[in-house]
């Protein structure tokens, strides 16, 4: 559960926008959550709450928020909504307001395809913000697979919140960084179109407050004793410019683009999942740039693109 609190026994607004809808019986509830998870995650459909716990939720019995996922999932239901606002106390004039104009012909979710739906696109957010983070931190704390980052790289991974997540799933699975490297030409071209106010246009400070954190973790990974020989915190540069930053987490792809006289976190952030062409795409970034470390091949290493491990200097 989360940490913010929810007024104790009055109904919500979950409740009266169940009651429109005539979804306000657990069974009815639960169908329409399956059609929602479904669409999102596959291994989502069965996750609805329990009865009593379903019942809690309308009464606003709550001491926090509901799972990341199970937000995800109401607010897919009801996308006119954030969570915070479904768990809300509902006063009778609104709850009235909304029986009186029922629009069962045209529900929130669509009883059609859903072309966002359809694209693999299960998250999407305007700019990097805290909800974004709280993504972040949930789904790299959840991962069994891989977590890949590609990008500029932004201080939010080195973080006290951060960093320790990387460095403690680094001893389970393979965990990788692809940055810019901070002398290359792409990089002083990148922050020309950037604001005067962008933080880590300075290459020197980038590498002190970026680079060596990470290289840091890496090290006390490599000498802890690993899970699977396949884990690990691998950090790569790369010499070529970049136009969207990629964080590959198991099976779904976070990507945020890079726009002109923005910064890299005013840009947009989708999040495509598995077993669609979009997907498709942005994780074969990724293996593009595996391949790249591995070995420059044509018609890449005629055109001089590098991507390398980072070794800190000797002092």
């Amino acid at each position: 559960m989360g940490t913010e609190t929810t007024a104790g026994g009055e109904p919500t607004l979950l409740k009266a926008l169940l009651r429109a809808r005539h979804w306000q019986k657990h069974s009815t509830f639960t169908r329409e959550w399956d059609k929602v998870a479904k669409a999102i995650d596959p291994q989502l459909k069965g996750s609805w709450p329990g009865h009593a716990q379903f019942y809690r939720w309308l009464r606003g019995e709550l001491r926090g928020l509901p799972y990341p996922d199970s937000c995800q999932i109401l607010e897919s239901m009801f996308p006119s909504h954030t969570v915070e606002e479904l768990f809300q106390p509902c006063s009778s004039d609104t709850a009235n307001n909304l029986r009186g104009h029922r629009t069962p012909a045209t529900p929130e979710v669509p009883a059609g395809p859903d072309p966002l739906r359809g694209a693999g696109v299960s998250r999407l957010w305007p700019r990097t913000g805290p909800e974004v983070l709280a993504d972040l931190v949930s789904r790299v704390s959840g991962a069994r697979e891989e977590v890949s980052m590609f990008g500029l790289t932004r201080n939010i991974y080195t973080s006290d919140e951060i960093l320790p997540l990387f460095e403690s799933k680094a001893h389970e699975i393979p965990v990788t960084f692809y940055v810019m490297d901070p002398y290359c030409e792409s990089r002083r071209d990148r922050y020309r179109i950037e604001p005067s106010e962008a933080e880590m246009e300075d290459p020197d400070r980038f590498k002190h407050e970026i680079l060596r954190p990470l290289f840091a973790a890496a090290q006390r990974v490599q000498r802890a004793s690993l899970t699977t020989p396949s884990a690990g915190l691998r950090i790569f540069t790369y010499n070529f410019p970049c136009s969207f930053a990629i964080e590959k987490i198991d099976r779904s792809c976070r990507v945020m683009l890079y726009g002109h006289g923005k910064r890299g976190t005013e840009g947009p952030i989708f999040v495509f999942d598995d077993n669609t062409p979009y997907w498709d795409y942005f994780a074969g970034q990724i293996q593009w740039l595996e391949r790249l470390a591995q070995g420059p091949r044509e018609p890449w290493a005629s055109k001089g693109l590098v991507v390398r491990p980072f070794q800190e200097e000797t002092p």
